[in-house]
């Protein structure tokens, strides 16, 4: 990662991009706020137990078949290692 700083800039940048394509116009202030609870939980998590915890989306917003939205009923938390074996695919 270290060595190759500009190829993870550019990946986290497409999805930053990805994340706001996949947000609907139609989100709430209520919708966000419930966003930013899984981030803040997914914080939490990883104090309390010191592993990695993620947000997960559930559909994934990249997926080969189908692809989710950015809104809180397609967000969960997860360990990290969950998260890094269910990758871009619906479980």
């Amino acid at each position: 990662k270290l060595k190759n700083k500009p190829a993870l800039t550019a990946m986290w940048a497409k999805r930053r991009a990805s994340e706001l394509n996949a947000t609907p116009k139609w989100l709430t202030e209520v919708d966000s706020e419930r966003i930013k609870n899984c981030y803040k939980l997914a914080s939490i998590q990883t104090k309390l137990t010191g592993m990695q915890w993620h947000v997960d989306h559930i559909i994934p917003l990249q997926g080969k078949e189908v692809c989710g939205l950015h809104v809180p009923n397609n967000l969960r938390v997860i360990p990290w290692l969950e998260n890094v074996k269910k990758g871009n695919r619906l479980t």
